[in-house]
């Protein structure tokens, strides 16, 4: 029989791409004041090569950051956090073309999840439409790819930052005493 526990922590993170700097600037602003803080870690900009999928929405030109917050949260709150992505993606928004891009997710002990509105079939639903996709998974000292893995989450240089993640994410649980 199975025992319900309290659920573990993750550490908050979003990818955000656009081709104008100020909107990425104006939905960090926003992911910290939902997630109560500036991010920890936030990486240099990398040009969107991997795929042309949002150029004919956003134009081209584009380049994406990776941040994450130091404040640990429950995986329940992702739903939120998307939904509440989604109001800034609208926000910076012209002519329902969006300006700016805003995938979060969270970097746990076991890998990384993003969140999405686009059903797939290896998507778990989470609630209010959003669904949930385990996108890296963490073994023997390294993420690991999925079929399903975007390609920029693939590449060595995304990858640093992400690992750089994921131990800051562990530091934290240690302090904490937390599981993730």
């Amino acid at each position: 029989m199975s025992t319900l526990k309290p659920l573990p922590l993750v550490k908050p993170f979003a990818a955000i791409f656009s081709w104008d700097r100020a909107l990425i600037v104006q939905a960090l602003v926003g992911l910290s004041d939902l997630l109560g803080g500036e991010p920890d870690i936030l990486s240099p900009e990398f040009p969107v090569i991997e795929t042309k999928y949002y150029e004919r929405e956003m134009g081209g030109g584009l380049f994406k950051t990776y941040a994450s917050w130091p404040d640990l949260i429950t995986p329940d709150r992702l739903v939120a956090i998307k939904l509440a992505s989604m109001k800034l993606e609208t926000r910076h928004s012209n002519e329902d073309r969006r300006m700016v891009n805003i995938d979060p997710g969270y970097v746990f002990s076991g890998g990384l999840v993003l969140s999405t509105g686009k059903f797939r079939g290896h998507r778990l639903h989470l609630g209010h439409g959003i669904w949930g996709e385990l996108t890296l998974h963490f073994h023997q000292g390294e993420f690991q790819a999925f079929p399903w893995t975007y390609q920029d989450y693939k590449t060595p240089e995304i990858q640093t930052w992400l690992i750089k993640m994921r131990k800051a994410c562990m530091v934290r649980l240690r302090e904490t005493g937390g599981e993730g």
